[in-house]
């Protein structure tokens, strides 16, 4: 993966989903991780997976920006890249960005996949208005190494998920995307909220797979190699693939039977089920609210306006 420098003109990006209103800050552009359903992927950047592109005047931009605009709501730590990817270890923008908003007195969520977050954990405790959301898509590394090949292992996402818990950071996860015939298994998912109570997590979220063109195309091509045209083959059936996708979401009915798993599972786990957004703009709904994380993903191409 190539790592480029590039300066940036804004840190801050507003979206307007469903009615609820936020604010989310990528600090680069790309991601090493190379997730095979990543939303972030598409004709903005078709470099995606192999350039990082290091904003590195990004504190510098935030630092105005918080001034000038008067930010207050929570930021969302990211949308379109993970902020605690394999190169922030070195570079530090997200840490330097988390250390801003802090100063500002911001509360934040970290949106991540990684056990790296774990160089933070001092910092994270020290402020009452931090929360980290993993995204944990299974816990079956066989399969995780073969959707997501360069993220954490779900084991060392548990791990740190407990360090942060018992310093008293609120933490969860976000079961988001579930692969429908692959990850979607009979006590797959339940397996993943038990995984999140027992590592002290205190609430999980979940939302199913979402198709465009180049997302087809990337999922199609793997599970084709890979000797699974079996799924391949339902997925078509499921979203109806037939010529241009468009952006594709699955039934309704599919997606609402996956919130009842989930969120059954999180009671009897004494868990909440939902990320715990903001209250003064809470989604409307439980499916509104499941939405909004794939949302986030995409949020960072189609925001309302920049701030």
């Amino acid at each position: 993966m190539r790592v480029l420098p590039k300066p940036c003109s804004v840190a801050i990006r507003s979206f307007l989903y469903q009615g609820f209103r936020g604010l989310t800050a990528n600090p680069y552009n790309g991601c090493g991780h190379r997730c095979v359903y990543c939303y972030a992927t598409f004709e903005w950047f078709p470099n995606f997976y192999d350039e990082l592109h290091v904003k590195h005047n990004f504190p510098q931009v935030l630092a105005r920006q918080l001034i000038e605009n008067r930010v207050g709501q929570p930021v969302f730590l990211s949308s379109a890249t993970d902020p605690y990817q394999p190169h922030e270890q070195s570079f530090k923008i997200t840490r330097k960005t988390v250390e801003l908003l802090q100063r500002h007195g911001i509360p934040y969520y970290i949106f991540t996949k990684s056990a790296g977050v774990v160089r933070d954990l001092e910092l994270h405790a020290s402020y009452n208005g931090s929360m980290v959301v993993w995204s944990l898509t299974t816990i079956n590394e066989k399969v995780k190494r073969l959707i997501e090949p360069y993220t954490s292992p779900a084991r060392s996402v548990l791990k740190v998920m407990r360090e942060f818990a018992e310093a008293g950071v609120p933490v969860g996860a976000n079961i988001d995307p579930v692969i429908p015939g692959l990850t979607d298994l009979d006590g797959w998912v339940e397996e993943v909220v038990d995984a999140v109570a027992e590592s002290g997590g205190s609430f999980v979220s979940v939302g199913a797979l979402r198709l465009r063109d180049d997302i087809w195309a990337r999922m199609n091509n793997l599970l084709q190699s890979r000797g699974m045209s079996d799924i391949a083959d339902m997925l078509k059936k499921l979203y109806k693939i037939d010529g241009s996708l468009g952006y594709r979401e699955p039934p309704h009915a599919y997606e609402e039977q996956l919130i009842q798993r989930v969120a059954r599972r999180a009671r009897r786990a004494g868990l909440t089920f939902g990320i715990p957004l903001p209250t003064m703009n809470k989604p409307r709904n439980t499916l509104i609210q499941t939405q909004l994380s794939s949302y986030l993903e995409e949020s960072f191409m189609s925001s309302e306006a920049i701030i």
